[in-house]
């Protein structure tokens, strides 16, 4: 008899601690920083900032307590962003501010970053330690590697530093995120630097390489990113979607007809440059 109660109390107990267990993973982020102090600053005042090395494409480490935050607005949840998840600044009443660009935000280690930061996820970051620069002249934070040619380049921060660095902040709300309507004429050189990275849709617009995948395009049995026209209003805009070719639908069919285009917009150099989050961003019109 008192065998069988002591089984009954361990078993009690060992469902205790599990349950205890689950509890503490669900309210204590184990991939998320815990103290980060309130903003300090916004994404523009770092933009500004930093804005030579983000338009020299190089880098600047930053050595003091500088606290931004921005909600997510775009990641890797289909493979076409790879180790980056974007974020834009906020308003005072939460919702998503799509007057300004916002900062991509590299991270490495992490096979799924949208399953930690989703659509809507409020992020607080301290960029001490890190470092600010750009790639393509579009602003990233992140930290430096060295690429295949030997370069010094700036990529994402290590696992590590992103549990120290980067602390979420309440439950996402997709509901806040809203996107820019552009339009061609939006899509000027002179808009290039407060567009991008930034959130957008396009409505009733075409996509001119119908019948053809989204990437994937075969040269001598190796597999190539795309990049394809944008028919809007009539007016073709060279080169702006891009998927590359680690995209769950590089290999889809893009279909003819009008559509609504979701998407990140980004810059590479002088050139805008749209990729899809998912397939989800492409709505056909009937």
């Amino acid at each position: 008899m008192k065998q069988i109660i002591f089984m009954i109390f361990a078993g009690m107990l060992a469902a205790s601690c599990m349950n205890k267990w689950d509890k503490e993973i669900v309210d204590n982020d184990l991939y998320s920083a815990q103290d980060i102090d309130d903003p300090t600053t916004t994404i523009q005042n770092i933009r500004m900032q930093y804005a030579a090395a983000i338009a020299n494409s190089s880098y600047t480490p930053v050595t003091t307590n500088q606290i931004v935050e921005g909600i997510v607005t775009a990641n890797d949840i289909s493979g076409n962003i790879y180790q980056f998840i974007y974020i834009q600044p906020l308003n005072t009443d939460g919702t998503l501010d799509t007057t300004e660009g916002g900062i991509g935000v590299g991270i490495k280690g992490i096979a799924a970053l949208y399953s930690l930061f989703p659509v809507g996820q409020r992020v607080r970051i301290n960029l001490n330690g890190l470092y600010v620069g750009g790639y393509g002249q579009s602003p990233r934070i992140g930290m430096p590697y060295i690429n295949t040619n030997g370069a010094m380049r700036l990529g994402p921060m290590t696992f590590e530093m992103m549990r120290t660095h980067i602390q979420k902040i309440g439950k996402p709300r997709p509901e806040l995120v809203e996107a820019r309507e552009v339009t061609g004429a939006d899509l000027s050189a002179n808009n290039i630097v407060k567009m991008t990275p930034m959130l957008v849709v396009i409505k009733n617009a075409e996509i001119k390489d119908a019948g053809w995948p989204y990437a994937h395009w075969e040269v001598g049995g190796d597999t190539y990113s795309e990049y394809h026209d944008i028919i809007i209003n009539g007016a073709v805009m060279k080169q702006l979607l891009y998927t590359s070719t680690s995209a769950t639908f590089a290999g889809d069919t893009i279909q003819p007809g009008k559509k609504t285009i979701y998407g990140l917009l980004n810059r590479y150099s002088s050139s805008y440059q749209l990729s899809l989050r998912s397939l989800n961003d492409i709505i056909e019109l009937k």
